[in-house]
C-alpha cells in the first residue's frame, strides 16, 4: 500500500482517529457507514506520492471512540472542527456515501476549509419515499443490523478485488461487535432525519466538484440518487464507473485516472 519511504502516523482529534501519510496538498478521505479508513487502501498509496493524505475513522468506526448518538448530520457537523485542527487547509475532500454527505455540507457551510470535492456515491440525495423509510428502519434495527452489516457489502460492492475482499471480511468482524452494530444501526436510522438532505447544500457549493458514481450500486442507484445529485450539482464534472458503491476499491486504476484528470484540470484553471 505504501512505499518504503512512507511512514503513516495516527492522531486523535475530538475522539476521531486520523491516519496520515505522504506530503503535498492535503487530501482527506471520508468513508461510508460501517467501514473505516482501510476502505481506501487501494488508492491511498498512489495519493500519498503527491499529497498529504488524512484518512478518518468516523466515531464508532475503526480506531475512533463511539459516541452516544451517532448520526449522518452529527458527523457532518464534526468534520469542520477536525479540518480546523489539522490546520493545513484548504483541503481536497474525497467522501463516500455518508462521507460524501459530510464533505458536501462542509464545502457549502465552511468554504474556507475546502479546495475541491470528490463525491463518490454520496448520501443525501435519496427521495423520501415510503420504501426509503422502510429500508432505514429495517437496517436501523439493532436486531437486524448485524445481518445488514454482512449483507450490504456483498450487494453493493460489485467487483472482485483484494480490497473488496478485505472490506467484506472486515464487515463480518464488525458485525460481531455490539458497539459497532449499535453505531451502524443508529446511523441508518438517522438517514430519515429531514436534515439529512444534501440538495440545499449542493446549490451553495463554490468549490470544484467531481462526482464519481458507480452505476451498479443498488443502494444509491445512478438512475435515482445519481441523477438527482447531478442535477443539484449542475457545475460538477461527472464520471460514471461500471461498479458498485465504492469505485476507489472496485476500480482503483480508473478511479485514480479520473481523479488525476480532475485535479490537473483544476490546476490549469487556477493559473
Amino acid at each position: 500500500m505504501y512505499s518504503a519511504s512512507m511512514t503513516p502516523t495516527t492522531r486523535i482529534i475530538d475522539g476521531v482517529a486520523v491516519h496520515s501519510v505522504g506530503s503535498g496538498q492535503p487530501v482527506v478521505l471520508l468513508h461510508a457507514n460501517g467501514g473505516d479508513h482501510h476502505d481506501f487502501d487501494a488508492i491511498v498509496g498512489d495519493l500519498a506520492r503527491h499529497a498529504t493524505v488524512h484518512a478518518l475513522d468516523w466515531p464508532g468506526h475503526g480506531a475512533s471512540a463511539a459516541v452516544a448518538d451517532p448520526s449522518a448530520c452529527g458527523f457532518a457537523e464534526l468534520l469542520p472542527a477536525i479540518l480546523e485542527e489539522l490546520g493545513e487547509g484548504p483541503f481536497t475532500l474525497i467522501g463516500n456515501s455518508i462521507g460524501g454527505f459530510a464533505a458536501l455540507r462542509s464545502a457549502a457551510r465552511r468554504p474556507d476549509l475546502v479546495r475541491a470535492l470528490i463525491l463518490v456515491n454520496p448520501g443525501g440525495f435519496t427521495p423520501r419515499w415510503p420504501t426509503t423509510f422502510m429500508a432505514c428502519r429495517l437496517f436501523g434495527s439493532e436486531r437486524f443490523a448485524p445481518v445488514a452489516m454482512r449483507m450490504l457489502p456483498r450487494l453493493y460492492l460489485r467487483r472482485r478485488t483484494p480490497e473488496v475482499g478485505s472490506i467484506r471480511a472486515a464487515a463480518v468482524v464488525a458485525s460481531r461487535d455490539p458497539s459497532r452494530v449499535r453505531t451502524f444501526a443508529r446511523i441508518w436510522r438517522s438517514f430519515t432525519d429531514p436534515e439529512h438532505d444534501a440538495r440545499a447544500d449542493a446549490r451553495n457549493v463554490d468549490a470544484p466538484v467531481l462526482l464519481i458514481w458507480g452505476t451498479r450500486d443498488p443502494i444509491l442507484p445512478w438512475l435515482v440518487d445519481g441523477r438527482r445529485a447531478r442535477k443539484m450539482l449542475d457545475r460538477s464534472r461527472v464520471v460514471k464507473l461500471p461498479c458498485g458503491h465504492q469505485g476507489f476499491a472496485e476500480l482503483p486504476t480508473q478511479f485514480i485516472n479520473a481523479l488525476d484528470e480532475f485535479l490537473e484540470l483544476k490546476i490549469e484553471e487556477e493559473r
